[in-house]
């Protein structure tokens, strides 16, 4: 069960870089942090969860990752997002507006039975602000719909309204 979770986590962030074309921030290289939240709205164990992960837009791939590992006394996860902007304007000089959509994965393992792993959709919308030409501050919200599989069963929907806060450092 764990390879199949690996090898379905793997697959999706190797072929979801070509998938999609974005105009927004299409050259250069960003790399920065996030952090997000949300809450779980589907299935037991409804709760409020947040992580720290790094945000990185590599130059050539139009999408926006997020990737993340944490790991506690009680258990590890390993998740990966990305997010391809299809609209966006610019509000006032230096602040942008965006929307997006995207996918997700992630795979987790714990004490007991208390593993598995979680593949969906994303709807990015959020706003960013670019004071200087090397520096971003974004926010965004993010609802998500999703498949879970855990102890071999698939628990459908698993959905989520999800929050993130984050920077990046563009380089040229």
């Amino acid at each position: 069960m764990k390879k199949l979770a690996l090898c379905i986590v793997l697959a999706t962030v190797l072929t979801a870089g070509t998938a999609f074309a974005s105009p927004v921030h299409s050259g250069g290289l960003g790399i920065g942090g996030l952090w997000g939240g949300g809450v779980n709205m589907a299935g037991p164990g409804d709760n409020f969860n947040n992580y720290w992960a790094l945000s990185l837009k590599v130059p050539a791939n139009p999408l926006f990752w997020g990737l993340s590992l944490r790991i506690t006394s009680d258990y590890m996860v390993i998740g990966a997002q990305g997010d391809y902007y299809f609209l966006g304007a610019e509000i006032v000089p230096t602040f942008y507006w965006f929307l997006g959509v995207g996918g997700f994965a992630s795979v987790w393992t714990g004490s007991g039975n208390n593993g598995g792993v979680s593949f969906g959709a994303r709807l990015p919308v959020g706003v960013s602000w670019q004071p200087i030409d090397i520096f971003e501050l974004f926010f965004n919200i993010a609802p998500s719909l999703g498949v879970m599989v855990r102890n071999n069963r698939f628990e459908f929907p698993h959905s989520s309204f999800n929050f993130e806060v984050g920077f990046r450092f563009w380089l040229d």
